[in-house]
């Protein structure tokens, strides 16, 4: 599985137009996020509502990457490809600055 730090992903976001998939659920969300992010909750993509498919390289985000790196192998195996895990999640978010975050 690829990784990337939040870090590094800030710094090629914009110029591969990576798209980010937020996996926590809704109250967390609601409490902080990344901006620009989607919320796609890992419970309902264990469900099967999976976010729909498109061209685009995806960033799949938590809170720290666990949950992102088990909706990960859930999005593969439905055939979904060009997938990285943000391996220090929100946390790494928030660190890295509140200007990448909306609270």
């Amino acid at each position: 599985m690829k990784q990337l730090s939040f870090e590094e992903f800030t710094k090629v976001r914009d110029a591969r137009g990576i798209r980010l998939i937020d996996v926590r659920e809704q109250d967390e969300w609601d409490t902080v996020h990344v901006k620009g992010a989607e919320l796609h909750a890992l419970s309902r993509i264990r469900n099967g509502d999976l976010p729909v498919a498109d061209d685009r390289e995806v960033a799949v985000i938590c809170r720290s990457g666990g949950r992102s790196a088990v909706a990960i192998g859930i999005l593969e195996a439905a055939g979904w490809d060009e997938l990285t895990n943000i391996s220090n999640g929100t946390l790494g978010a928030i660190e890295a600055g509140e200007e990448f975050v909306e609270r």
